[in-house]
C-alpha cells in the first residue's frame, strides 16, 4: 500500500520525450514505456531546470523554486514532469505546496506548456488548478503522462490523505488538449484502513490497466479482493459504470 500511510508523499515519474532534447540539454531521452499499465511514479524530475525557469519568468541560471501567490496564499513551486505533444510544445507539470498548512488545505498543480525551438522553450500558457492535489498543503503526489486514453495524451495525477487511521487517495485524468489542459473525471487509485480505532483491516491499488481511445478506460485493484471498474466518457467526463466496490472511510 501506498508510502502515504507514512506521512505525506512527495513526487513521481518523468516519460520525457526525446525531441525535447533537441532544444533543452537540460532533457533527457526517456525509455520507451509500455501503454498498460499506467503506472504512477513518485520521483521529481531534477534535470527540467530550463523549463521551469521559462515557465515562472526566472532568471537563467537561478534556482528551480518558484514562488506564486494565489488567493492571498503563498506556494512555493518546483519541476515534477515533462511531456512533449506534437510540434514541439512541452508540457510541464510543476508542484505547488502550501506551508503552514491545515489538513484540509491543498496544493496547486500548475500546467504550462512551453513551445520548443532553436532559441529554446517559449510559453504558451498556464494552468493552476488542474489534476489531483492532496492534503496538507501537497500538490500532486504521484502523476504519469500516457498517449493511449485518448487521441490527445494525457496526465493523470493523484493526491490524497488520511483521515483519523484511513487512506483514500483519488487520481485525475487530465487531457492535454491543444487549447489548454482539461479534467475528465478521476477514480480511487489507492485505499487503505486499519490504522483507526475499530476500522476494518483491508487495502486497495489502482490502475489503468486498459482503454478504448476516448471513449472508456478500465481500472484494476488489488489488495484485500481484486476486481475491476470501468469507466465511460459522457458529456466530456468519464463516468463509472455500475456501483463503485471502493470502500469509503
Amino acid at each position: 500500500m501506498r508510502n502515504l500511510l507514512l506521512g505525506a508523499l512527495l513526487v513521481p515519474a518523468l516519460l520525457a520525450s526525446p525531441a525535447a532534447s533537441a532544444f533543452d540539454p537540460d532533457t533527457p531521452v526517456g525509455a520507451p514505456e509500455p501503454a498498460f499499465p499506467v503506472v504512477l511514479e513518485s520521483e521529481e524530475s531534477t534535470t527540467i531546470d530550463l523549463a521551469f525557469r521559462t515557465a515562472f519568468d526566472l532568471p537563467k541560471g537561478a534556482e528551480a523554486t518558484a514562488t506564486r501567490e494565489i488567493d492571498g496564499r503563498t506556494y512555493q513551486f518546483r519541476p515534477a514532469a515533462i511531456h512533449l505533444l506534437p510540434n514541439n510544445v512541452g508540457v510541464l507539470l510543476s508542484l505547488g505546496s502550501l506551508e503552514d498548512a491545515g489538513h484540509g488545505d491543498n496544493g496547486v498543480n500548475a500546467i504550462h506548456y512551453l513551445q520548443g525551438g532553436p532559441s529554446g522553450w517559449q510559453t504558451q500558457g498556464e494552468w493552476l488548478d488542474r489534476g489531483g492535489v492532496g492534503t496538507v498543503g501537497n500538490a500532486a503526489t504521484s502523476w504519469a503522462f500516457s498517449d493511449a486514453i485518448g487521441k490527445n495524451p494525457y496526465l493523470v495525477t493523484a493526491g490524497g490523505g488520511v483521515w483519523q487511521g484511513c487512506l483514500i487517495s483519488s487520481a485525475v485524468l487530465t487531457e492535454l488538449a491543444p487549447d489548454g489542459p482539461v479534467d475528465r473525471g478521476s477514480f480511487t487509485d489507492a485505499m487503505s484502513s486499519g490504522a483507526g480505532l475499530g476500522q476494518k483491516e483491508q487495502g486497495y491499488d489502482g490502475a489503468i490497466v486498459a482503454a478504448e481511445p476516448d471513449k472508456s478506460f478500465t481500472v484494476a485493484y488489488t489488495g484485500s479482493k481484486a476486481f475491476r471498474q470501468r469507466y465511460v466518457l459522457k458529456d466530456g467526463k468519464y463516468e463509472l459504470v455500475g456501483k463503485d466496490q471502493v470502500p469509503g472511510c
